[in-house]
């Protein structure tokens, strides 16, 4: 089992108390049944958004739904349940940009690393451009268990500091989160900070906590440790 975790889950997590992470951390490490993948919206993703290359000197056309949806059925193999779980998140993606007029750029960007080795993504590498503005953006594709409020700052928190922080160029970009309802039609819901954002400092200890916790939960960490409150190194 890899000892990185989910970039939604790790969000919701953050500035738990030490209890509640561990409660969630052992209900996350039992055994479950996952349907389905979006592996496919990834991977036609950059066609509904009209994502650029630099190798073209003139800024190209955006694909129509049909040559999207026929990339999707390709990518799917066919396979109906694929199919069905994919194509109304890639539908509302391709009529949300093309309402937004949206055309996307490549970043080169580094991942996030809050310790040693383990890298986090938290944003796509992609510079969504809108007519007025850029934006980075993160993807909440869950139809349950997606970003809580808290976990939304904690992810803007982290796109800043990826992102803005870290790139000069970046600095005025605008942070969203698009959040994908849990509706037949799985409309595309943009969202943007409200508040003040966490810093550095405060996040790198937040999830180095969530680490050794979850280390200690992998390794079935005994009782008498729970209640001490430790758990061990994070890195031996």
């Amino acid at each position: 089992m890899s000892s990185r975790l989910p970039e939604t889950d790790l969000a919701n997590w953050g500035f738990m108390e030490t209890s509640q992470k561990r409660s969630a951390l052992e209900t996350f490490v039992k055994p479950k049944q996952i349907v389905g993948s979006y592996e496919p919206f990834r991977r036609v993703f950059p066609d509904a958004i009209n994502q650029q290359f630099p190798l073209f000197g003139e800024a190209l056309s955006g694909s129509a739904w049909d040559e999207v949806q026929k990339r999707l059925v390709r990518e799917c193999k066919g396979d109906a349940q694929r199919i069905a779980m994919n194509k109304a998140i890639l539908s509302s993606t391709h009529a949300y940009a093309v309402s937004n007029g949206i055309a996307a750029m490549g970043l080169d960007v580094t991942p996030l690393r809050f310790f040693g080795g383990t890298s986090y993504g938290f944003g796509l590498n992609l510079l969504i451009r809108y007519h007025s503005h850029a934006s980075i953006v993160f993807l909440d594709m869950r139809k349950t268990n997606g970003l809580s409020i808290s976990g939304r700052r904690f992810v803007f928190s982290a796109m800043h500091h990826r992102f803005r922080e870290a790139y000069p160029d970046l600095v005025s970009a605008d942070l969203e989160i698009w959040r994908y309802r849990n509706n037949k039609s799985r409309d595309l819901v943009c969202m943007r900070p409200t508040g003040d954002l966490l810093g550095w400092d405060e996040m790198v200890h937040d999830v180095v906590e969530t680490h050794q916790i979850w280390e200690s939960v992998r390794r079935g960490g005994s009782d008498e440790r729970r209640a001490s409150g430790t758990f061990g190194p994070l890195f031996d």
